[in-house]
């Protein structure tokens, strides 16, 4: 492949995802990662797209994602898995013998359960998908009723607020439709996610904030919190200017 040819190639994987990282574009393009993190620093020159910490980003406006915009459950499960799995491997080595945690919907959190395996732990969640994967060896768990949404595979509303109550977590495990670093905010799609965050957040000793690289600087329909407010904001990737408590897993 000619070097011209490989640019186009970045770019258009970069704007189709957002985010692409530099071991995923040296798999796809067949060349090695020093030769892509030199592309994206050609590209970046012509300012076709953001180098970030592991990969790049896409320049191109996402707008700001709604309900009727965000993609359903399914639709997500397959995208950016390995980078997903390294957020739940992490997550996972927080935990310790005896604590209470709260495990957040979506497909971040997909692959945490087998990372918990053998580990005596109590977990509460409203995701399906945490529901469906979860075995014996898994520990305890506790699964929050209310209005199910078949589009985000949860369960929320009134109950789901009301039976979160009763619980107290040494962690609570989150994740998000985007983040600002400009406003330092994270976005949900609708308000229903958004009051589930919350208070869990208020019910846990720790609040950690798991975010893929694509979803950095992505802005969402309604802010649930500052980004100050959790105790580390966990990510496969990250721009220079981000806060303090950012984490930015290293490629294994």
């Amino acid at each position: 492949m000619m070097a011209e040819e490989r640019l186009s190639r970045i770019v258009e994987m970069t704007n189709a995802r957002g985010y692409v990282s530099t071991k995923n574009l040296a798999a796809q393009l067949q060349v090695s990662e020093p030769t892509i993190r030199a592309d994206c620093r050609e590209l970046e020159k012509l300012g076709r797209i953001i180098r970030v910490h592991g990969g790049a980003k896409s320049r191109q406006t996402r707008g700001i994602l709604t309900r009727s915009l965000e993609k359903a459950m399914d639709d997500r499960q397959n995208v950016d898995e390995r980078e997903k799995d390294r957020l739940c491997r992490y997550a996972a080595s927080l935990v310790q013998e005896d604590d209470c945690i709260f495990i957040d919907g979506g497909t971040t959190f997909a692959t945490i359960l087998p990372y918990l395996k053998g580990k005596r732990v109590r977990i509460v969640t409203h995701s399906q998908i945490v529901v469906d994967s979860f075995g014996e060896d898994n520990g305890e768990l506790f699964v929050i009723g209310g209005s199910y949404s078949p589009q985000y595979k949860m369960n929320l509303g009134p109950i789901a607020l009301s039976q979160l109550e009763s619980f107290n977590f040494q962690y609570a495990f989150l994740s998000c439709a985007g983040v600002d670093l400009t406003r330092r905010k994270a976005y949900t799609a609708e308000l229903e996610t958004a009051e589930v965050k919350k208070k869990a957040m208020q019910l846990a000793e720790k609040s950690f904030l798991f975010v893929n690289g694509a979803k950095q600087r992505v802005k969402g329909f309604c802010s649930f919190a500052d980004l100050d407010d959790f105790d580390g904001i966990v990510t496969d990737s990250a721009d220079q200017d981000v806060p303090e408590n950012f984490i930015v897993l290293e490629e294994s």
